[in-house]
Parts: structure tokens; C-alpha cells; sequence
């Protein structure tokens, strides 16, 4: 890319557009393709160049337009001396005419056209229509513009630039040349950023110019808009590009990527609820956390495959998730289990004594997810600690049933997980924290409340009842009348009071 020649006052991308066809990079293929055309005067009445935003369709148009038309071609390259290049360059020609697809996308504009298609050039030697996002056409005016291109005047060329080819119809594409252009690399954008930098005194750090590549996402032009905007500055540093594009520090998404790998869900969470407090988006982070574990799956360690493939899933179905923080946290629950109680606050366990809750690596696997709901038969017939290892503690019904949980259905297991449950005369008291009102309600619903009453049958014996009770409601504990109407209903029979003789 030569250093252009243009009035200070344009955009960094404007000033840095190619003017020749040896200007553009990536793209060498389809630059080939188009400079012999026109050095042996064989060039097709119609092209169509498709591909992503910022890749150069629009410029390899302008670029054929003043080649087809130029008086003192150099191997198919564009002199942009002569009187038509000059023409073109400035805007002042009559026989170019860039057209937006968006705005002028109705049967009326194209049947103008028509007509105007039949004038011969003001001259040059070709009349060049340029029709940027040409998809936006309605289907009448994609008819309407079939019978030109099926029979062109000689002196016309259409050049179509579209970024979704695959709304362009068939019968439009099989009359033109269709070259698709490819997103330029992360390599080739760095080193170009660096040069052009250099071009204009700015002064870029490398990070920064990799780290401006790689959010461009395989766009020349955006990675030069984000070079501009950080120029006023004063040095690009990798710093300003963070804070400029909104993007987690490395140590944050390095963290998070971590704590997914060593199944630590509080310190996973924790790197979500930072980010969140700092108003970056999550679909960023979840795309920096993926390049990382990407990153490290390279550098050895294939423990992460399967979690950036899950993060990858994830990212995409945030468009559609009804609240995206949540979709996000009990993905993350999926993959490291619910959170371990702090060593300060450990949760009692069923039978009244305070254990730590086992790490969810160690957890038994002695439920099978089923289509519908847990297999009690095959859970009883397994019992903890058989399927997958030990567990720490294999007496404690309730932290078996919390690994079987996070097994089978995470998002039940997270909502027990901060409970304090005791197990007297048959009833199963479970009581969640004040600050656990999203929990308590989303366990009275009738899927989750059937499937936590089938766990607990498996893994508690002699049971009669489940009673979730919520501190925020600050209900007593129930009496034994009442408890022995809670179990009363439970088997479906009544209370029946024995007279004293």
C-alpha cells in the first residue's frame, strides 16, 4: 500500500484508500482476476463482489471503474493521471454513477436506470454503475433489472457490492462474475496498522496494533477508525485500546478462564459480577475469555477444548437469551457445578452437623440426566460414590444429593446450595437465606419443586415431606401437628388423633 496523496483534512481510512490494484492487500486472488481482465480488454458486462463490511468491495469497484476508462493503462493498472482517472477520482464524472442499494431500492429508481443506460458515455469509454448493498433491491426491482443485464449495451458495466450474497437471487447472480472477498488476516491488518502509523508519526505500540487486528475482526477500514479515534490521544498504547473498545484486561478474562477450569464457580461468578460492574459487555468478555482459551488450548493444555467450545455456544445464544447475565451464570454453574460455601459460613448439612460441601470434581455421578426427570431406580440401585469415585463424604445425604444435582440439572443444585437443611421425624426442613428470594421462588415452580421431591426420596430414607421455607417471609418453625399434616398430604391420608383410655 503506497502512501496516498490526499488532503489532510480526510478520514485515516480515506486517506489510506488504494488507488491501484497492487494497493489492495488480501484480496490478491480476486485483484488478479480483475487486473488481466482489463489488460486484455476482456473484461464481463456485470460483477458481483460480496463479503463482509470494510474488506475493500467498494474500493476494487472504483478502482475497475477508472481502469476500464483510463487512457494510459500500465498492465491494467490505472495511471490516475490522465483526464478520465482524474475525473473519477474527483467526483466530476458523468459516466460513474455509484448508486446505494439501500435507499434507492425501489422498481421506480431501477426503471430510471433502464432508461439511463441507454445514453452513450460523456467521454469516457465505458458508463460504469456502481450499486453498493444491493440486496436491499425489492424483488420487482431485482426483475426490472434482470433484462438489462441480460442484454446490456456495449458501453455499460454494472459492479454489485453486497455483504449478504445469499439474498441476491439466483437469476441476478448467474449473470454476473461473482467474486466473494475474504476477511483480511489479523497478521496483515498489524503490520499494516504499524506502517501506516509510522507514515503518519503516530506512535503504536505492537499490543496495541494486534490487539486493534483482532477486534476489527478481518475489517482494514474499522481497524483504522479505532487507530484515528486513539491518535487524538497521543500514543496507542494496549491500555487505551481496553478502554477505548470496552474490553476486559487480560488478567480479568484470564482469571475467569481459570476458575472455569479448576470448576471454581464462586471465583467464575466473581469475574462476571466485575464486569458487569463495569459496564462492559458480556458478549465481549465471553469472546476475549474464548481467544484465550483458545490460546491455551495451542499452548498445551486440551483440558479447555470443551469449556471454549461451551463459551462459544454461549456467546451466540445470547441474542435470544431473556436475560443475558443470568443465561451467562448458569452456563457457568453447568460447567463448575454449584458454588462451595466459604470455610466461615459452612452450610449445615442434612443431619445436622457442619461439612464443607465436596469439591464438583469429586462428585458422584450416580444420576443420569433423562429426558423425564431423574431415574430414582437406578439412582437407588447405585448408591453415591459408586459411578464416579468416593465422595468426601459419603454419610452425608444431603451434599450427595447437591453432586448428584449439579450432574443432571446444575440450575437445581445452585438454588440448594446456600440452603440450611435438618432432616427430624421425617421431614426435610430446607431454609434459604433472606437473599435468596430468586432461589425460593423459582423452587416452587412445579418442574423444579417435582424434580428436588424425587432427589431427596433417593437419597434420604424413611422421608415423608420436603418443606422449603424462605427467612425473608420470617415464618416460625412448623409444630408437629403441622408437620404431621405436611406429611399427612404428602401420602395422601389424614391425621387421625388415638383417644386416651
Amino acid at each position: 500500500m503506497n502512501h496516498p496523496t490526499r488532503p489532510e483534512g480526510l478520514s485515516l481510512y480515506r486517506r489510506w484508500r488504494p488507488q491501484r490494484f497492487s494497493d489492495v492487500v488480501g484480496q490478491e486472488l480476486v485483484v488478479e482476476t480483475l487486473r488481466r481482465a482489463v489488460a486484455q480488454g476482456r473484461t464481463a458486462h456485470a460483477y458481483l463482489l460480496s463479503g463482509q463490511r470494510g474488506i475493500g468491495k467498494t474500493t476494487l469497484a472504483r478502482i475497475l471503474a477508472r481502469a476500464v476508462n483510463c487512457t494510459a493503462l500500465d498492465d491494467g493498472e490505472p495511471c490516475n493521471r490522465c483526464e478520465s482517472c482524474l475525473r473519477i477520482l474527483e467526483g466530476r464524472s458523468l459516466d460513474v454513477v455509484e448508486i446505494d442499494g439501500a435507499s434507492n431500492r425501489g422498481i421506480d429508481q431501477i426503471r430510471q436506470l433502464r432508461e439511463q443506460v441507454t445514453y452513450l458515455p460523456a467521454g469516457s469509454r465505458r458508463k460504469v454503475y456502481i450499486i453498493d448493498e444491493i440486496h436491499m433491491l425489492t424483488g420487482e426491482a431485482f426483475n426490472a433489472l434482470l433484462k438489462t443485464l441480460e442484454e446490456p449495451p456495449a458501453h455499460a458495466l454494472f459492479v454489485f457490492a453486497t455483504t449478504e450474497a445469499h439474498k441476491v437471487p439466483a437469476t441476478v447472480i448467474s449473470r454476473c462474475q461473482a467474486f466473494e472477498l475474504s476477511p483480511i488476516s489479523e497478521e496483515l491488518i498489524s503490520e499494516l496498522l504499524l506502517k501506516i502509523a509510522e507514515e503518519e508519526g503516530l506512535k503504536l505500540d505492537e499490543a496495541a496494533g494486534r490487539l486493534i487486528a483482532r477486534r476489527s475482526g478481518g475489517a482494514l477500514r474499522d481497524a483504522l477508525v479505532v487507530l484515528e479515534q486513539l491518535a487524538h490521544v497521543g500514543s496507542v498504547s494496549e491500555e487505551s485500546v481496553v478502554q477505548l473498545l470496552g474490553l476486559p484486561r487480560a488478567e480479568d478474562v484470564d482469571r475467569f478462564v481459570t476458575a472455569l477450569l479448576e470448576q471454581d464457580a464462586t471465583a467464575a461468578l466473581s469475574a462476571l459480577g466485575m464486569q458487569a460492574r463495569k459496564g462492559r459487555d458480556i458478549g465481549v468478555f465471553l469472546d476475549e475469555a474464548a481467544v484465550r482459551a483458545r490460546d491455551r488450548v495451542i499452548a498445551g493444555n486440551s483440558e479447555l477444548i470443551p469449556i471454549a467450545r461451551r463459551l462459544i455456544e454461549v456467546r451466540a445464544e445470547l441474542p435470544r437469551a431473556v436475560s443475558r447475565s443470568i443465561h451467562v451464570e448458569l452456563a457457568v454453574l453447568e460447567l463448575c457445578g454449584p458454588p462451595r460455601p466459604a470455610a466461615s459460613g459452612e452450610a449445615p448439612s442434612a443431619n445436622g452437623a457442619h461439612a464443607p460441601s465436596p469439591p464438583v470434581s469429586k462428585a458422584p455421578t450416580s444420576v443420569e440426566a433423562s429426558p423425564g426427570g431423574v431415574a430414582v431406580e437406578e439412582a437407588r440401585a447405585q448408591p453415591p460414590g459408586t459411578a464416579g469415585g468416593p465422595a468426601e463424604r459419603p454419610d452425608d445425604p444431603w451434599e450427595a444429593m447437591l453432586a448428584a444435582c449439579a450432574q443432571d440439572r446444575v440450575s437445581i443444585a445452585a438454588f440448594l446450595a446456600p440452603a440450611q437443611t435438618s432432616f427430624v421425624d421425617g421431614v426435610l426442613w430446607i431454609r434459604l437465606p433472606s437473599e435468596c428470594r430468586y432461589h425460593y421462588e423459582a423452587l416452587q415452580a412445579p418442574t423444579e419443586r417435582a424434580y428436588m421431591e424425587r432427589m431427596v426420596q433417593v437419597y434420604f430414607e424413611g422421608l415423608l415431606t420436603v418443606h422449603v421455607e424462605w427467612e425473608g417471609e420470617g415464618r416460625e418453625a412448623l409444630t408437629l401437628e403441622e408437620s404431621a399434616r405436611l406429611a399427612a398430604e404428602m401420602l395422601e391420608g389424614k391425621v387421625v388423633e388415638k383417644e386416651h383410655t
